[in-house]
């Protein structure tokens, strides 16, 4: 399949993303339920970006008899039998709830092109079958997809987004496991914290009327609660995503380094996620607590790792389910962006901090 280092950590990327979209317990009359979404933020994706990079790196624009050469004996027929299974699902996830990555954008874009999205519903089948009343074959249609999808990524405005989408991805990753060495380094840092993560979203009745700026807002006053909240000013750092489900609305990601005073990481989770609801959104929010001990056991059990709870400096393991925790967050934004919000910061971390004093433990939060 996929050889490179970057593919890799492209799909594990997705396929944690995917997890912590798709899913959202609620409770009601004591019972706890568990909702699976329909999740855009997907596997699929990263398969788009395979195809259109097949297109754009390959694509040599010859014909050989009535085939388009691609180079490297890829034919629009080798790329019709490897990706026609696949656009069905791609055609039927598009959503404008979204702005794309470049290339997924551009595969969309071409597809608009050449009417697979805005009329009525298409649905690859057979090459040679024919495509509607003009008698336009699959296979013709789909090489007029590919033609599309040629041009607009030799678009000057292509090639500039996908390079500072590269540049900023890498930049967020490399600073985000700069502040994660810091945190357990022996000069700026503690030998063990507690890390806490979870979702931070808002109940189903109130979605529709939470814009980018109100989830900025709720963003920063949970944030500032550490000056003055005991509970709060346990949070010594932290790195936040803010994404966008197409059932789920706008919510929030968040990554804390908490005192180690404390090492009941599900009870201050807990604590800190009825804080957003009651105090932060004044019980519009909802959330994910990925602390709760029932879901550490399939952290472990499916090769992620469990990158939170009490984590030790030389606890290897751990410390590296928690770099890819805190890379998930760093890069996700570079795969789907939040349409309309083209200049919202949509990722952030804290600063590291200064050597930092062992004092008196605090007092108990219960």
């Amino acid at each position: 399949m996929y050889a490179t280092t970057e593919d890799s950590e492209a799909l594990g990327i997705l396929a944690y993303l995917d997890e912590r979209t798709k899913l959202e317990q609620t409770e009601a009359c004591g019972k706890t339920t568990v909702t699976i979404h329909k999740g855009y933020a997907s596997k699929h994706l990263f398969i788009i970006e395979q195809f259109v990079k097949d297109i754009e790196l390959r694509f040599q624009g010859e014909f050989l008899g009535k085939e388009y050469c691609l180079g490297k004996g890829m034919t629009v027929s080798v790329l019709y039998e490897k990706y026609s299974p696949l656009l069905n699902d791609w055609l039927q996830r598009y959503s404008d709830v979204h702005r794309y990555s470049p290339r997924v954008e551009a595969f969309y874009d071409a597809c608009m092109e050449v009417g697979l999205i805005d009329g009525d519903p298409f649905w690859f089948d057979q090459p040679d079958d024919v495509a509607n009343a003009d008698g336009m074959r699959h296979r013709y249609l789909f090489t007029m997809l590919i033609d599309q999808i040629r041009l607009r990524c030799q678009m000057h405005e292509f090639r500039e987004r996908e390079r500072l989408r590269l540049v900023n991805a890498d930049r967020n990753k490399r600073n985000v496991l700069v502040l994660e060495e810091a945190m357990f380094s022996e000069k700026t840092g503690r030998s063990r914290w507690l890390i806490l993560s979870f979702t931070l979203r808002y109940r189903l009745a109130f979605r529709d009327e939470i814009t980018v700026e109100i989830i900025q807002q709720h963003r920063d006053r949970f944030f500032a609660a550490r000056r003055f909240n005991t509970l709060m000013s346990g949070i010594k750092n932290y790195v936040w995503a803010i994404e966008q489900g197409e059932d789920t609305g706008l919510h929030l990601h968040v990554v804390l380094f908490y005192s180690a005073d404390h090492n009941h990481d599900q009870f201050v989770a807990q604590r800190i996620c009825e804080y957003w609801v009651e105090e932060v959104t004044g019980g519009k929010g909802d959330y994910w607590n990925s602390n709760a001990v029932k879901l550490k056991s399939g952290y472990a059990r499916y090769g992620h790792g469990v990158g939170v709870g009490q984590i030790n400096r030389n606890d290897a393991g751990k410390r590296d389910a928690l770099r890819k925790n805190l890379v998930y967050l760093a890069k996700a934004e570079q795969y789907l962006l939040i349409k309309g919000a083209e200049n919202m910061r949509t990722f952030g971390m804290g600063r590291v901090p200064k050597k930092l004093r062992v004092g008196r433990p605090r007092a108990e939060l219960g």
